[in-house]
């Protein structure tokens, strides 16, 4: 029910992204339910959180969970994610990989020694042939991945 015209209304503010905002880019489409929108905007704040922490935190990667945060809130609160894609220090590294596909160089050194050193802790711990095979072939294709986009 809307107020008469000149009234004052009691409805809270709606949070709207700030004008310089672009527009969001998530692929699907905002979840229908009540329940289906309330567990994406959870999941979206968690993948938010892991992001901040992947932020300050050496070895844990922040734009991946950028990028599942805004596809959570897309589904959930699609106001939330242009929010996110406009913050001054999270949007860039969204840009930088939606337009042209950037891994920065930093991270590709830290995920290949991290690729590295998992592959050299299974083989010391002695993990069958073909499980080990199995993996370096996965982190290979990982790597090779990596390396193909461009770092700035």
């Amino acid at each position: 029910m809307t107020a008469p015209p000149g009234a004052p209304d009691d409805r809270p503010p709606r949070l709207s992204p700030p004008s310089s905002a672009i527009e969001p880019t998530i692929p699907g489409r905002p979840a229908a339910g009540p329940f289906a929108r309330l567990a994406y905007r959870a999941l979206g704040l968690v993948f938010l959180a892991l992001a901040v922490a992947g932020i300050v935190l050496p070895g844990l990667p922040a734009t991946p969970f950028l990028l599942l945060c805004v596809w959570a809130f897309g589904r959930g609160a699609p106001a939330w994610a242009a929010r996110v894609e406009a913050h001054p220090h999270l949007g860039p590294p969204l840009r930088n990989w939606r337009e042209r596909g950037v891994v920065p160089r930093g991270a590709k050194i830290l995920a290949i020694a991290s690729m590295a050193a998992s592959l050299a802790l299974l083989w010391h711990r002695g993990v069958a042939t073909p499980v080990l095979l199995a993996v370096a072939a996965v982190l290979v294709g990982v790597a090779v991945f990596l390396l193909s986009r461009p770092s700035r």
